[in-house]
């Protein structure tokens, strides 16, 4: 693995129940110097601040992209059904959970 990227409490809700594209509005956090399809560990960052591995995926954007996409994403419930491909950092079919969807 390459690095991680955080992401939001809605995206961890969302990856519980079935695999699903994860957005630069969903990320909060990336480290570890990752190139665009590179494996990255996926962590989500709970309202309570914890923070747990989630997933492994194959990222489509250098970490300095995703950083720099991070500030000038939309909410992420505003694009969520929006369609725009450009803004997918990891899609649903390149994550691989790390347990089966809705336990």
């Amino acid at each position: 693995m390459k690095g991680f990227v955080v992401v939001n409490a809605d995206a961890g809700r969302t990856l519980r129940r079935k695999p699903a594209a994860l957005r630069a509005a969903d990320v909060l956090d990336c480290s570890g110097g990752f190139h665009a399809g590179d494996t990255i560990h996926v962590v989500v960052r709970g309202g309570d601040g914890g923070q747990g591995v989630i997933a492994t995926g194959i990222v489509r954007f250098d970490m300095a992209a995703l950083n720099q996409l991070k500030p000038h994403a939309v909410d992420a419930r505003s694009i969520a059904g929006a369609g725009d491909e450009a803004v997918v950092a990891i899609a649903g079919q390149d994550l691989q959970l790390l347990w089966r969807p809705g336990q």
